[in-house]
């Protein structure tokens, strides 16, 4: 499925590489597990190769594809004025999860027009998955366009201005 030297994405953790895969002996059942190292969080992960495809490890996305996430990042249209915004919403957190970079872009462009319809900025919850959601696409864009990370989440900001 994977080898090692894959980049790969974990929903949560961003962009990695597999480092290694190690068979382990766990209760006297031989699993493989793929070694992840995330560089941006600094986190390495074992998962066991029979749950790969559950946990939404894939690999990551090919440059002709940026132009894809470029469009997601598009901030959406306002909320109209007779229904209210609600304060926080757990459909972010669950695009977060899903691993997708589309998804991930659309948090982004959800929550930066949320941003800025609200005068005392956002929730809590919704920072964070702003945050994580950015940390998750500049990971990967890091990988798929040689970027530092700072080029990284400027390619981000850039991108998810309007009219940009």
């Amino acid at each position: 499925m994977f080898t090692v030297g894959d980049y790969v994405v974990y929903p949560f953790h961003g962009a990695g590489t597999i480092k290694d895969i190690e068979e382990k002996d766990i209760l006297g059942e031989k699993l493989n597990y793929y070694v992840v190292y995330f560089p941006l969080n600094h986190v390495t992960l074992m998962l066991p190769e029979n749950r790969v495809t559950s946990s939404g490890l894939r690999k990551v996305i090919q440059p002709s594809q940026i132009d894809e996430v470029v469009t997601a990042l598009k901030p959406t249209k306002t909320t109209p004025k007779n229904e209210v915004a609600r304060p926080y919403s757990k459909e972010n957190e669950t695009l977060l999860k899903s691993g997708c970079i589309l998804d991930a872009a659309m948090v982004i462009a959800n929550l930066t027009s949320k941003e800025g319809e609200r005068t005392n900025g956002l929730h809590m919850e919704d920072r964070k998955n702003l945050d994580r959601a950015k940390q998750f696409i500049a990971s990967e864009l890091m990988i798929v366009k040689d970027m530092s990370e700072e080029e990284a989440y400027e390619f981000i900001q850039m991108n998810c201005q309007e009219g940009a």
